[in-house]
């Protein structure tokens, strides 16, 4: 029972801190200190990490609100 809870808080955690690199990187971006790729290849793996974050950060929310 703890160990479920230890590892719902680290994936909460995980989750919050990999959304806070990518609010670095927008505003980084906004100001033009990034380069911005067109490649598809990499758009669609950017896309399938963030469902795969969201969907850790749910599941995690989900299980300590309910479990």
């Amino acid at each position: 029972m703890l160990s479920g809870l230890i590892i719902a808080v680290a994936l909460v955690l995980g989750g919050l801190a990999v959304m806070r690199f990518g609010i670095f990187q927008i505003r980084k971006f906004k100001k033009g200190e990034t380069k911005v790729t067109k490649k598809v290849s990499e758009q669609i793996a950017f896309l399938i990490f963030f469902v795969i974050i969201l969907g850790l950060i749910l599941y995690s929310v989900n299980d300590l609100l309910l479990g």
